[in-house]
């Protein structure tokens, strides 16, 4: 499977691209339905906006947060661990959720909002609150706060109301299990230190993360590096990507087992080890995003790994929404491309412990329609962080959005294939006109199907259907149809609720002559 082109002209494409699919995953050669979320970690008790996974040798936690609150979940248990003074929680003043982000130093969980000074989680322990971080200046603000080694890294600073939206700030590197000690640049005995990136039309900095041993830097429209070097500079810094940005906070993910990063830029999707870089869109989706993501709620956009099936997800407001609704996720070990619906602000993969409470005799389904894993206990996951919803999904659980039963489809124009030659590479013929009398579809599960063939008269031209017609992968093997013209289409749909793969198809076809 070639996987999906919204951009090259359809006629154009191999004959095993798609021109257009919806809630598939291409995987292994088959166009898989997507698999779907359910609720995880029960009811939040705030409108869940952030989330980062806290792993420890005896207890598993995930911290999340509302604009103005903070909560952990731990053991089917949700606590209040916002900040407080004199017992009463000090509410956050983010004013938007995608505001949130954080990273874990040493062991200790670091988040931020660039409003409020950034927090740390002292204790892993749900009797511990958030606090202020200790040592922070009172008076400066960051808009990105990333662990980097033993040095914390501010990036793009607020000093006593004074905007530096080129600058870093870094800490004096922290011992293991402790906050940094000291911010102050102008104390020699410290190493902390302060620097600007001084490409001013590149734009203000939005978002950094390592890579290797690297902090990666992206401002708007260009990309820098961060290196330690000690003596008494301390840091380097230099210009990575001239002409190379990032769209908006939170629109890069590390991939590819750390070695890469998957960047959503001001009108691609791209990868680059630090070195190189490539886009991912270019001549198969870049036209299709550029014009399909909301030109006023980008800012909302995202990206997260989904390393269980080695994908980048970017999820995106699609026009006229605000909140991300759709996700072009590029399968990296394969370079496939799909496109599915989608439900949340933030998602972050870690370790998920939970149990089903199915017990071996309550079940009635058969080995070969199970499609669950029998345990997922400590294994990791990814949870997507819905505020709208007031819920945390489970990422790639069961075969429903949340009860819902998604429409699924794969469709593709402009066949203009007559045949196979002698080494079995499809046959093209634009002038010949063609008659479709049956469709063998290739379909493994227990999903029904609905199966539609038609035809264009040009490259250009409207499909003329024929009528859909059901098909039941474990009693038919064909379809009938009588689709006529220069170009054949084809269209698998399922909105079931229940698994099914398509692993090909064969077309019964009539070269009718050029007339």
């Amino acid at each position: 499977m070639f996987g999906i082109n919204r951009d090259v002209p359809t006629h154009l494409l191999p004959p095993e691209a798609w021109s257009d699919a919806n809630n598939f995953r291409f995987y292994n050669k088959n166009a898989v339905k997507s698999k779907g979320y359910s609720q995880a970690l029960g009811t939040p008790s705030v409108a869940p906006g952030f989330g980062i996974n806290i792993p420890s040798p005896t207890q598993n936690y995930w911290i999340y947060c509302s604009k103005t609150k903070a909560y952990v979940y731990e053991g089917g248990v949700h606590t209040n661990i916002t900040r407080q003074t004199a017992s009463v929680d000090v509410d956050y003043t983010a004013a938007e959720y995608r505001e949130w982000q954080g990273g874990i130093l040493g062991g200790i969980p670091i988040i931020n909002n660039g409003v409020d000074i950034p927090q740390f989680w002292g204790t892993l322990s749900s009797a511990t609150k958030l606090a202020n971080l200790t040592n922070w200046p009172s008076t400066l603000r960051a808009k990105i706060v990333r662990p980097f080694g033993t040095f914390l890294v501010a990036l793009n600073i607020n000093d006593n109301n004074t905007l530096y939206p080129h600058m870093f700030w870094w800490s004096h590197p922290a011992d293991p299990g402790s906050i940094p000690s000291s911010w102050d640049y102008t104390d020699a005995s410290k190493d902390a230190g302060r620097k600007e990136l001084t490409d001013v039309e590149g734009g203000q900095i939005l978002d950094a993360l390592m890579l290797r041993n690297q902090l990666i830097v992206y401002k708007e429209s260009s990309t820098h590096y961060i290196r330690f070097i000690g003596g008494q500079e301390k840091m380097a810094n230099d210009l990575l990507f001239l002409s190379s940005g990032i769209l908006a906070p939170r629109c890069v993910t590390l991939i590819d087992k750390g070695r890469k990063h998957f960047v959503a830029t001001a009108d691609d999707l791209v990868w680059h080890n630090g070195q190189e870089i490539q886009s991912v869109l270019d001549m198969k989706m870049r036209d299709f995003l550029r014009n399909d993501i909301d030109q006023t709620n980008y800012l909302n956009a995202f990206c997260f790994h989904n390393p269980a099936y080695q994908e980048a997800w970017f999820c995106y407001p699609s026009a006229g929404e605000t909140m991300p609704d759709k996700a072009i996720i590029w399968n990296y070990s394969q370079n496939t491309l799909q496109v599915r619906d989608f439900v949340g602000i933030f998602a972050n993969p870690g370790t998920l412990q939970t149990t089903s409470g199915a017990a071996w005799s309550a079940l009635t389904t058969t080995w070969s329609t199970v499609t669950a894993p029998w345990a997922s206990e400590g294994k990791r996951q990814v949870l997507v962080f819905s505020p709208d919803n007031t819920k945390i999904f489970k990422n790639d659980d069961t075969e429903t959005f949340d009860g819902t039963n998604p429409i699924c489809f794969l469709e593709r124009t402009g066949l203009a294939v007559i045949g196979k030659d002698r080494q079995g590479q499809p046959k093209v013929n634009f002038s010949n006109r063609k008659l479709c009398k049956r469709i063998w579809p290739k379909i493994s599960g227990t999903a029904q199907w609905s199966i539609r063939v038609g035809a264009q008269e040009d490259r250009n031209g409207t499909v003329t259907w024929e009528a859909a017609q059901t098909f039941d992968p474990a009693t038919q093997k064909y379809l009938d149809f009588t689709a006529n013209g220069r170009l054949l289409c084809v269209r698998f749909e399922s909105s079931d609720g229940l698994p099914g793969q398509l692993e090909g198809y064969d077309l019964e076809i009539q070269v009718l002559g050029d007339h």
